[in-house]
């Protein structure tokens, strides 16, 4: 094979997260016995994971396949992912305002948005500091899922809850000591796989702003 046969899996389970929810998709390859695909993508069609690739080897068809995700890639959103949550936390703290969140991206440069008018760089850089404090002390992250009745009990104050639709069910994530956010993309199993968070720019819009950054 010359690498350069296109190829669309569908799999009844997945280690791939698509591209979304401010995500980047996942890549690595998936092979069997007699075939190996490189995933270039993995998109989310009608409620389904379709991976898109590279036939590398073989005829792909078998039914007990192995998957292996570029593992840097992935840890690192994690962490992003992770360090976004927790900074939405630190800066409600140091505002004393619940922030809304209205768009993110995790891949580079790594931005979360925020609705309403930017805070002072004294709060921001407040909020950052709040963040490594955190970080450094360690704090299990815990996921369960709940339902739509139970939703704004457990999540009221989340900060993107005014844009979820309405489902049976939602997955929370809670970082032990701060509030709990309804979200279905990956994250750290502790905070303490973090170590640290800087702030690299702040950028003001009329009716919103953004706060790029990093962890280590």
């Amino acid at each position: 094979m010359d690498g350069k046969h296109s190829i669309y899996l569908l799999l009844d389970e997945t280690a791939f997260h698509p591209k979304g929810g401010g995500q980047p998709t996942d890549t690595g390859f998936i092979h069997g016995p007699n075939f190996r695909v490189t995933v270039k993508k993995a998109m989310l069609v009608s409620e389904v994971v379709v991976h898109w690739g590279k036939l590398v080897e073989g005829v792909a068809g078998e039914k007990t396949i192995l998957g292996r995700l570029e593992w840097d890639s992935r840890y690192k959103y994690m962490k992003r992912h992770t360090a976004g949550h927790l900074f939405d936390h630190c800066l409600s703290v140091t505002t004393g305002i619940a922030v809304e969140t209205v768009n993110s991206w995790l891949g580079d440069p790594c931005y979360v948005e925020y609705g309403g008018e930017c805070p002072s760089i004294d709060e921001v850089k407040e909020a950052e500091v709040l963040t490594n404090q955190f970080i450094s002390k360690g704090s299990e992250v815990v996921i369960k899922y709940i339902s739509y009745k139970e939703l704004f009990k457990k999540a009221s104050n989340a900060p993107n809850i005014k844009r979820l639709r309405k489902l049976e069910k939602y997955r929370i994530v809670t970082i032990q000591g701060c509030g709990s956010i309804p979200c279905a993309g990956t994250h750290l199993k502790n905070i303490n796989e973090m170590d640290g968070f800087f702030i690299n720019e702040i950028k003001r819009y009329s009716s919103s702003f953004q706060i790029y950054y990093d962890v280590e």
